[in-house]
């Protein structure tokens, strides 16, 4: 017979479900292509192993991703490195680090209708 185990039969208490207790934004789900931004010093980029191909602006360094894979403008996801690099100086003011969002818009999915493509932060 097998042995018991002890710890089943012995009392706990359900936990507690957290609460909503924050302001929050609720959207819809962009319907376009995961994208990403890093940006950090251009010392940092030129001294770490499998640098991503990047533009460098003004002592920083700016680079374009898509989910899977490192984007330039001439290997591009609907135009995003191309974007990433025309707006690098705009860009740059998000600080170090990794930035999250979707490329969504014109010929990206369903397109909701934009003549344009728009990247939306995931976490701003």
């Amino acid at each position: 017979m097998e042995s018991l185990n002890h710890e089943l039969f012995e009392f706990a208490q359900f936990k507690s479900i957290p609460r909503l207790s924050r302001e929050m934004v609720v959207t819809e789900k962009l319907d376009g292509t995961n994208a990403q931004i890093v940006i950090g010093s251009s010392y940092m980029f030129q001294s770490g192993l499998n640098v991503p191909p990047h533009k460098e602006v003004g002592g920083m360094a700016i680079a374009a991703g898509s989910k899977n894979r490192w984007l330039t403008p001439n290997e591009d996801n609907f135009g995003f490195a191309r974007w990433v690099y025309e707006n690098a100086e705009a860009l740059i003011e998000l600080g170090e680090g990794r930035h999250y969002g979707e490329w969504w818009g014109s010929d990206i999915q369903r397109g909701y209708g934009l003549k344009k493509k728009i990247f939306s932060l995931f976490n701003v």
